[in-house]
């Protein structure tokens, strides 16, 4: 799985907001209505997507960044998850808020990109400062 920033921020604020976690996961395809080929293609994709979202809030659990949700992966790769009043933990409050404003936000990623920065959480707090600073000269 590959890292996707504008997800983490979208999930981030999620949390914040109280919203529905997982309602990005479609249902899971059923096979009594359709043949084999075409069952076997939409539970790849769904598993696709499922395992997308669950291993983005992986990421944000396992780093301390959202407290009240437990995330596991079984060892065939399926996810399972425990809901206890998600919330996000001041780092995550102090990480949404870096990457909140969607101006500050556009330039934390344009600079990364213009300078050959890789995005990481460090990264993006560094540039958020940076961004923020610019932002009121």
């Amino acid at each position: 799985m590959k890292r996707d920033w504008d997800l983490i921020r979208k999930q981030l604020a999620d949390v914040e907001e109280e919203k529905e976690l997982f309602s990005g996961i479609p249902p899971e395809p059923d096979l009594t209505d359709q043949g084999w080929d075409t069952y076997e293609s939409q539970l790849k994709e769904h598993r696709a997507i499922e395992s997308r979202i669950f291993g983005h809030y992986e990421l944000l659990v396992n780093n301390g960044y959202i407290d009240g949700l437990q995330v596991s992966r079984s060892a065939d790769g399926l996810f399972s998850y425990g809901l206890h009043n998600p919330r996000l933990t001041m780092s995550g409050h102090d990480l949404l808020d870096t990457m909140r404003s969607t101006t500050i936000w556009g330039k934390i990623k344009a600079t990364a990109k213009s300078k050959g920065i890789e995005l990481t959480f460090d990264a993006i707090k560094a540039l958020g400062a940076l961004a923020l600073k610019s932002a009121l000269e």
